[in-house]
């Protein structure tokens, strides 16, 4: 992801405040997927993501049905379906870095993250400052520092067009797609038919006023949504359509 912000079109009733779906590119599919990066995925995975209040066991679910197709090829869905670790590759969690950041703005989430070795700085590190090293025996109470790699410069060019270049092969899915982000954070690729399916759906019975609104999600919102994903099943509209205090 070459940018710290992504701009997302929703279509909302504006009568009952609530998001209808999201129309999204790569970015932001790769965003939400990558949130099983952190160790939610395996959390799922451990307390079924049928049963899962909230709506990560739907983008779990997503994750596990969207056709082999849409995912890049040099990559393994099992890695978001069963994480191990914190993986070090989190270009697609930028959002959660918080890009450039304003001065006295203080450090990112991903960044408080410590690591610790033994004072013989054996290839071992623990995220437990009291742990044991397994090779040497000392207690790892050093703390090291947690680099994560910077993006893959595109070839030439500094920038490059959506979807091409060196941005392509980065994240999970292709991005010369649409895609159609529910309310919930189902995920599914774009299509007309499947569109005016939801808006026929959501509207049979009610009188419904519906509207496009553009929104940009930053740090804020991308924080907002992993919350939301935890414990609603409007995660949307809780972060874009919310009242604010």
């Amino acid at each position: 992801m070459g940018s710290s912000q992504i701009s997302l079109k929703l279509l909302v009733d504006t009568k009952s405040k609530k998001v209808l779906f999201a129309e999204a590119g790569k970015e932001f599919v790769d965003f939400v997927f990558s949130l099983l990066k952190l160790p939610i995925g395996a959390v799922v995975k451990l307390i079924s993501a049928g049963t899962m209040q909230g709506s990560v066991g739907r983008l779990y679910q997503s994750v596990e049905h969207i056709s082999a197709s849409y995912l890049l090829p040099n990559k393994d869905r099992d890695d978001l379906l069963q994480p191990k670790v914190l993986h070090a590759d989190a270009r697609e969690l930028l959002l959660l870095q918080g890009g450039k950041r304003e001065s006295g703005g203080g450090s990112s989430p991903l960044a408080r993250f410590k690591l610790y070795t033994c004072a013989g700085y054996c290839a071992t590190a623990s995220m437990e400052s009291k742990a044991t090293c397994p090779q040497c025996k000392q207690e790892m109470a050093t703390e090291v520092a947690l680099m994560l790699p910077s993006a893959p410069q595109a070839q030439g060019s500094s920038s490059s067009a959506v979807g091409g270049g060196n941005e392509e092969s980065s994240g999970y899915v292709e991005g010369l797609v649409t895609y159609m982000v529910t309310d919930g954070l189902e995920v599914t690729p774009m299509s007309a038919i499947s569109s005016i399916t939801l808006i026929n759906k959501f509207s049979v019975g009610k009188d419904v006023e519906l509207a496009e609104k553009f929104v940009i999600v930053g740090m804020d919102e991308g924080l907002g949504l992993l919350k939301a994903a935890l414990r609603s099943d409007t995660v949307l509209s809780d972060v874009f359509l919310a009242k604010k205090k």
